[in-house]
């Protein structure tokens, strides 16, 4: 990573949220470059809380030479900005790209969740964290039902007589 981007991190890091965005737009003219520094300008709005500013630098970043891990950071932060921006169509679609691309990024679900149940899809949400709560949690209390929870995590609306 150069010297500048890692300057401009610093920044961002300590809320020196201009001045960041300010260092790396001296890197949008260096083809090489300038994808990851587009990437660190949408992170930077996104962490001062201008979501909206944020886009257009997320979808620069995706066009151009991004490292595999880039690229993850770029598809997901793009979702995640839209959703909170109430774009969930939009975000539904960059989640989905996510994880089509990063099947085992279960960081990602969560989010996913969270806008499959701003679309309405309040089942489809509920069974995907009830699948990631099973598999991620240590909580004995909680596996201890866990054949329960999987068994109806597949259907959440089976009763049984």
């Amino acid at each position: 990573m150069s010297e500048t981007i890692q300057r401009a991190i610093a920044l961002r890091k300590d809320g020196n949220f201009e001045q960041s965005r300010q260092l790396l737009e001296t890197l949008l003219a260096n083809d090489e470059l300038k994808a990851k520094a587009h990437l660190h300008i949408a992170w930077s709005y996104d962490n001062q809380g201008f979501e909206s500013a944020a886009v257009p630098h997320y979808h620069a970043a995706l066009s151009g030479e991004l490292d595999a891990t880039e690229r993850f950071d770029a598809l997901f932060g793009l979702a995640s900005t839209l959703r909170s921006l109430g774009e969930y169509q939009e975000a539904i679609v960059w989640f989905e790209k996510t994880l089509a691309l990063y099947p085992d990024a279960r960081e990602v679900l969560p989010f996913y969740a969270m806008c499959l149940y701003n679309l309405g899809h309040h089942k489809q949400a509920t069974e995907l964290l009830l699948k990631l709560l099973i598999e991620t949690t240590n909580a004995e209390e909680i596996l201890t039902y866990q054949r329960a929870i999987k068994l109806y995590a597949q259907d959440l609306d089976r009763t049984w007589s």
